[in-house]
């Protein structure tokens, strides 16, 4: 491995870990739901608020963030929103029991992880290759933070199956402490080992006298590949969503200990990322040459894995039901690992990278700001039968996904065929003026 991909490799890594970290908080009922229900004494609509909340000041915040990432080197405003985010958790240890002021932490960790973090931190990946390698440079990525995620959530659930055998309750603030800790780490990896001097994107570096200004922030809403990835985004982080409700549904319907299925959400939430992610992004590069069409495959897998849920049997055997739940959450992970990289074949240029993720992550996460809440609703109403609305409304979105990703092929090979003759062009002019 040559020093400049031994450079990269250490960028991503510290990138990896700061995501990974960054997030199990605010997302943290995908494995630890029956836990936060017992530990905070809320309902499960109450749980789900919390994820409303969080989407709506996510999205208030997200164009103004893409226009700072814009602004702003990556670095610095990494650090700022980690630490504090690490502030946050050791606030919540002392205060899960105040409902309100769990609302109150979920709407600040909006600011710590979207207000520029989030954009921030896909351009800094992004500057790190070539446009052939983004599916490469993201799956990478993808891996590492889930990685970090896995390493994270065992040492909670570790906490929990053993601190919290004496004091359950106690081993819940053990397992949010943690969580503080490790951000801290996080901070201090980026610190020493992400380089954000170092550009390798030759897009980037073509562009470098271009400047961000109103004209070009304008433009960015204009581009088709802009709001088709904002589509592909929102059907993944539906199924995120959909995923995330198999913890409670291994508990209440297959009969897992609480402890199992947090271990086992905890391996679909973020250990097979550790397989999805990278393995997305080798099928997008290698196998199939193009994001779009690796999209599409990923999409169907998912379909395929909720519609297995919504029609399985009873009795079937323990192994094959857990070997589905990380089946989809592999899937998941093949279609997150590569979304954002999807950019680059749709013509998006860099110097709008992190504007162009601001606003596919305002529209793409846009089902945070209301399915959780709308889950929980349907399983407070009509008890397990509810998990069959939720597969249903997956099915659903994973169907739309096949088929934003087919629209985005068929743009991909418009825009292709764009550059070559651009490049064809500019062979011939410099051939004239010789």
């Amino acid at each position: 491995m040559g020093h400049k991909n031994v450079k990269r490799f250490f960028t991503l890594f510290a990138l990896g870990i700061t995501y990974g970290f960054m997030y199990v908080m605010p997302y943290m009922k995908s494995s630890f739901y029956d836990q936060m229900i017992a530990a905070m004494q809320v309902t499960n609509e109450q749980l789900g608020f919390l994820m409303t909340a969080y989407t709506i000041a996510l999205t208030i915040m997200y164009i103004p963030g893409g226009w700072i990432a814009d602004k702003i080197k990556p670095k610095k405003v990494l650090i700022v929103c980690v630490f504090a985010q690490a502030g946050l958790s050791f606030l919540f240890v002392f205060t899960y029991t105040s409902y309100a002021m769990a609302v109150a932490i979920w709407v600040a960790m909006a600011f710590s992880g979207g207000l520029a973090f989030w954009p921030a931190l896909l351009k800094g990946i992004r500057m790190q290759g070539t446009d052939k390698e983004q599916g490469r440079l993201f799956g990478i990525f993808t891996g590492l933070n889930n990685f970090a995620s896995l390493l994270l959530s065992f040492i909670m659930v570790g906490i929990l199956a053993f601190v919290g055998q004496a004091d359950p309750i106690f081993g819940f603030q053990g397992a949010v402490a943690s969580m503080g800790g490790l951000a801290i780490v996080a901070g201090l990896l980026l610190i020493f080992l992400f380089d954000d001097k170092a550009v390798y994107n030759t897009d980037e570096a073509g562009k470098a006298a271009a400047k961000f200004d109103a004209r070009a922030f304008l433009s960015t809403f204009k581009m088709p590949g802009v709001w088709l990835m904002s589509g592909l985004v929102w059907c993944y982080v539906t199924m995120m969503a959909v995923s995330a409700y198999l913890t409670p549904y291994s508990t209440s319907v297959l009969g897992l200990s609480a402890v199992l299925a947090a271990s086992i959400g905890a391996l679909r939430t973020y250990g097979v990322g550790l397989i999805g992610g990278p393995l997305g992004g080798f099928v997008a590069d290698k196998a199939l040459r193009s994001v779009s069409k690796q999209q599409i495959l990923g999409f169907v897998l998912c379909t395929l894995a909720m519609v297995f849920f919504l029609f399985a049997p009873s009795g079937l055997s323990a192994v094959i039901l857990v070997f589905m739940i990380l089946f989809t959450g592999a899937s998941m992970f093949f279609c997150k690992g590569t979304a954002f990289s999807v950019q680059a074949e749709l013509g998006v240029p860099v110097h709008v990278s992190a504007t162009a993720i601001s606003i596919a992550s305002l529209i793409g996460y846009l089902p945070d700001m209301y399915v959780h809440t709308m889950f929980g609703n349907w399983l407070d109403v009509y008890g397990d039968a509810g998990f069959h609305y939720i597969f249903m409304y997956g099915i659903g979105m994973t169907l739309f996904g096949v088929t934003l990703a087919a629209i985005a092929y068929v743009l991909s090979k418009r825009v292709a065929k764009k550059r070559q003759a651009a490049e064809e062009e500019g062979v011939v002019s410099e051939s004239l003026s010789k």
